[in-house]
Parts: C-alpha cells; structure tokens; sequence
C-alpha cells in the first residue's frame, strides 16, 4: 500500500468554541495521508489512474471554508468523510491545525484522527498539543 500525502492545504474557516471563532473565524491548515495503490497510475503516467490532488485540495477547502462547527475534531471528520468517499482510499489520517488559536499560551493547536483501515500517524511537530484517535475499519 503506498501512501499520498499533501500539507499545509490553508484556508480562512469557522471553527471554535468562542463566538469569535465562529463569526469571525481564523486560519487553519489541514495535512492529509492517504493509503492507496497509486501503482496503475505509476505504470500508465496517467492522472485518472491516481487520486487528483488539485480536486481534492478544493474539496477539502470547500468543506473547511462552508463549515461552522465548534471543534476541529468535527471539522478533521468530515473531511475524511469527503475523502473516503473514492473507494481507490483504504484509509487517511486527517491533521488539523488552529494557525492562531485565541488560547493565551504559545503553540498550536490540533486535532490529529485517522479513518478506515490502521495507519501510521503523521510525524509529531514540536509545539503542539491536541488529540490523536485511531477509528475502526469502515
């Protein structure tokens, strides 16, 4: 099984637990890792052989920008829902990251799940604190 990854996919979306948060909102940034057989798509050179990183990029945007929702778990859930909707996916480890959280302490703060199958977690980065679950097969 190989594995697809893409970082740092930023937008300016509403989530929090403050009202702030919600109108206001402020900007996160989502990590994905995907599990998938990307070996067709190595052998035919062809982008309808692998998973389209540009059009899930924008759907990942999408979904962040359109939801008002209280905490990034939720928002690192219903991403991974959209991406496990391509059956090509047996599994993706969602990480979502609060850029500026309005807590009054340094670092940052993140939610860190994967869905489907077992995978291995993203790497830690240094200053950051937040959750890290590992849900069952779908």
């Amino acid at each position: 099984m190989d594995t697809l990854a893409i970082y740092q996919i930023e937008f300016h979306g509403h989530c929090g637990v403050t009202e702030e948060e919600r109108t206001i909102g402020q900007r996160l940034s989502v990590d994905v890792e995907m599990k998938c057989d990307v070996s067709g798509a190595a052998r035919t050179d062809q982008l309808k052989d692998t998973i389209d990183y540009d059009q899930l990029c924008g759907e990942i945007v999408k979904i962040g920008r359109e939801s008002h929702v209280r905490l990034i778990e939720t928002l690192a859930e219903r991403i991974a829902g959209k991406i496990l909707e391509d059956r090509r996916i047996a599994s993706v480890t969602v990480r979502v990251k609060k850029c500026l959280p309005p807590a009054k302490r340094s670092g940052e703060v993140l939610s860190s799940k994967s869905f489907g199958a077992p995978t291995k977690a993203l790497p830690p980065r240094s200053h950051r604190s937040g959750s890290e679950s590992t849900l069952p097969d779908r």
